[in-house]
């Protein structure tokens, strides 16, 4: 900037100097009232837009001209100027209206339109201020281990807050507010008081408050929080200083000085108590007030350290259980501390004070409910989301009944697995949303009430497993957010199942795995299977058998009668019905990782527990019951019917021979039809052994198929085939003796194959004329 005279002398500015301190201590060095330095500051034209702002606004912010005139003054960059005031601070650790450069910022952080001030440091320097007194964050000296001072020792003004006497010479280290003394004329006296000789509060050098003062300047000087929560969970400055001021302010307004004394050394406990004693209030605590008189360095420390009791702690949860008495201290003055209104407690505030607010809420939520909502148990609590979109989201990752590999894990009287699977699911999508409980049931589809889901989760609350079960629920939504399923299962659930392993499959699998089909509720029960797997809904809303409890029963059962080789052609049939429906690229059954419940102490069984091996030789015995199989191996009947669905037992060596048997006879019938065998073995005339080699069977098994086909292997000569047999006999009405002579049977023989064959004999008479008829043609 031109036009700006030079100043005579340089006084160079000290560290983190405040700017009034600084020209303060040039008009002292060169004997110059603050008049004339104004004056010396403004530009050659003296228009209003020249002048710089009055000189107790200096620290609060300078406009561009106003820097630009300093600097120019002092010979200075303009930035060292600007460093001088509060602007480098501001959107931190207070606001300022750039238009009248004041701030806005209130309790516990005061205006910085006053400044503390530390005798010590005064004496030091020569009496030049600390552009950082003027924080209400800052109330101590780190080096001189002290709390600042908040008023002048003699008249109790506060400093650094109105404008300088105009026509008189700065005294620096002296009170610059105006004489009180009514017996002289007051114009251009000034107190004059010594502010180097303040008496401060001192303070040991490991002292808590000195470490949470020091906790406060890191964070200025760096501009972020790395220590306590906030040290995986790094946080910009303003937004740490805002934690600490929500907490802060609460511990004045909720804290009982018993209280905030349990929390802070006994000699801040003592000074606090001795300002609310001095004051004609009652009230277990003061608020503001406290901040206002010459005092208020103590209040802002002992409410500063006590604050710094919850931020520095590592975790979410203990920081969460340091703060509970707080909540406390609310409600015993009546107050509604609670989810809905520990968010107001400032603004601008982080999301790890949230969550520390919310664990401090955890043991006071009421309701199952409300601690799935606020994701309590969570590393990091949090407000539930309104989005509607994240309720569709969670809708498509939650089957209606939630993963029996999951369930069983937290089953617990009187509830069964059959309320326990839909109510699970149900909270399952309450984690973290605001959705209705009863709009969950909807969404997925259950068959169980809202009031049904209620139920549910009041045996679990009440479990003692409770806190390890939320945390599971906790987990597992946190995992599905993060990492979604393959399967979309609000698409599943509206599938057409109908068409789920038609009947000609299903005899064509028994045929593979030689299984007998049994009567039509039996490839209902594998249907069943199915579609509760494939649709992540309960059987009772398939389309295939009616819920009752004869049926229930039965299907429970189903279970045993899987082998590994029938099971597998199942979920082939399953990947089938999938592919079918363009859902080729979703696995037919898919659950999440178990390892997301590791170092959890869970009410229901692990099915993992279980040895296989000892549960297959069970399963042989065909007369034990499965639930004497349970008990025998220490589990309950759910976890064993589970684990032989999903690792069935093979068959016992009777029942595997049957077995082979049986799939070798399918085999052996979907190789040759009819028409082939006969053409092979009556017309070629080949052997069963050579049928057998050709198909890849036993020649047992081609013996079984010729009788399949209705044809009677012979021991000597070609076999007859019964259908020629009775066209030729029956239907051409030839006789025994021609037949026979033209196969090689006598006709004693002749006979005998036709009574295998079920053909009736002729009578003689019948025999005659069908020899005269012969003959006559």
């Amino acid at each position: 900037m031109t036009g700006v005279r030079s100043l005579p002398i340089r006084v160079a500015p000290l560290p983190g100097e405040a700017i009034d301190s600084w020209l303060e201590a040039i008009a002292h060095r060169t004997g110059t009232p603050f008049v004339d330095l104004d004056m010396a500051l403004r530009s050659d034209d003296s228009t209003a837009a020249g002048r710089v702002r009055r000189p107790n606004l200096w620290p609060m912010h300078l406009r561009p001209n106003d820097a630009g005139a300093i600097a120019a003054a002092a010979d200075l960059p303009a930035a060292v100027v600007e460093a001088m005031t509060l602007s480098r601070y501001d959107g931190v650790a207070l606001s300022l209206n750039g238009r009248k450069g004041r701030s806005t910022v209130g309790f516990p952080w005061g205006r910085g339109r006053r400044s503390r001030y530390c005798p010590d440091c005064l004496a030091e320097s020569g009496g030049r201020w600390q552009l950082q007194w003027r924080l209400g964050c800052v109330f101590a000296c780190t080096k001189h281990h002290c709390l600042l001072a908040d008023t002048c020792p003699r008249c109790e003004s506060f400093q650094r807050c109105s404008r300088p006497l105009r026509e008189v010479v700065p005294s620096p280290g002296r009170c610059a507010h105006r004489s009180a003394d009514t017996a002289r004329p007051c114009g251009l006296i000034r107190c004059g008081a010594d502010l180097t000789s303040a008496p401060v509060m001192r303070l040991r050098p490991d002292h808590p408050a000195i470490r949470a003062q020091q906790r406060v300047l890191d964070v200025l000087s760096v501009g972020r929080g790395t220590f306590g929560v906030y040290a995986d969970h790094f946080v910009a400055a303003r937004v740490v200083l805002a934690d600490l001021h929500a907490i802060a302010s609460r511990v004045l307004v909720y804290g009982s000085i018993e209280e905030i004394a349990e929390r802070v050394p006994a000699d801040l406990a003592d000074a606090l108590a001795r300002i609310r004693s001095s004051t004609a209030s009652e009230a277990p605590a003061l608020g503001g007030s406290e901040l206002s008189g010459a005092d208020g360095a103590i209040a802002t420390s002992a409410a500063v350290t006590t604050a710094m009791t919850v931020l520095d702690r590592p975790d979410i949860a203990g920081a969460g259980e340091a703060l509970r008495w707080l909540v406390h201290g609310g409600r015993r003055l009546g107050l509604p501390v609670d989810a809905g209104t520990m968010c107001e407690w400032g603004s601008a505030t982080s999301t790890m004070l949230a969550a520390i607010q919310l664990a401090a809420l955890r043991p006071l939520f009421v309701r199952a409910v409300d601690q799935l909502r606020y994701r309590s148990a969570a590393a990091l609590p949090s407000y539930p989301s309104t989005s509607a979109v994240a309720v569709d989201a969670a809708a498509r990752r939650i089957p209606t009944l939630l993963w029996p590999e999951w369930s069983l894990r937290f089953t617990v009287a009187p509830c069964s697995p059959e309320q326990v699977r839909p109510a699970l699911s149900a909270a399952l999508m309450l984690v973290g949303t605001t959705v209705r409980l009863g709009e969950t049931t909807d969404r997925l589809g259950s068959a169980v009430r809202a009031d049904g889901v209620t139920r549910t989760l009041a045996c679990l609350r009440n479990s003692p497993h409770w806190d390890d079960t939320l945390t599971a629920l906790t987990r597992l939504a946190d995992h599905l957010a993060a990492e979604p399923p393959p399967i979309d299962y609000d698409r599943r659930r509206q599938l057409d199942h109908r068409a789920l392993l038609p009947d000609d499959l299903w005899h064509k699998i028994c045929r593979r795995t030689g299984t007998p089909p049994g009567a039509g509720q039996k490839a209902d029960f594998a249907r069943c299977l199915l579609f509760e797997r494939l649709s992540g809904l309960p059987a009772s809303q398939s389309p295939f058998l009616a819920d009752d409890y004869d049926v229930r029963a039965k299907r429970a059962e189903f279970p045993r009668t899987l082998t590994p080789a029938l099971a597998a052609l199942l979920a082939a049939a399953a990947r089938r019905f999938l592919d079918d429906h363009g859902l080729d690229e979703e696995p037919v059954y898919w659950h999440p990782p178990l390892h997301l419940l590791d170092g959890l102490d869970l009410p229901g069984p692990d099915p993992g527990a279980v040895a296989l091996a000892a549960l297959h030789d069970l399963t042989r015995h065909e007369h034990t019951s499965l639930s004497e199989i349970a008990r025998q191996l220490g589990t309950t009947l759910d976890v064993i019917r589970h684990l032989l669905e999903n690792h069935p037992a093979p068959a016992s060596p009777m029942t595997a021979e049957r077995s082979g048997r049986r799939a070798a006879q399918a085999a052996a019938e979907e190789a040759l039809s009819r028409s082939q065998f006969v053409d092979l073995y009556c017309v070629q005339r080949r052997t069963l052994a050579e049928i057998a080699a050709m198909i890849g069977v036993s020649r047992k098994s081609a013996g079984r198929l010729a009788r399949h086909h209705g044809i009677t292997p012979t021991v000597g000569g070609p076999p007859v085939d019964p259908a020629w047999f009775h066209d030729q006999y029956v239907t051409q009405r030839r006789t025994l003796r021609e037949l026979g002579h033209e196969v090689g049977r006598s006709v004693p023989r002749m006979s005998r194959i036709a009574k295998q064959y079920g053909i009736p004999i002729r009578t003689p008479r019948d025999a005659g004329r069908a020899r005269h008829l012969s003959e006559s043609h």
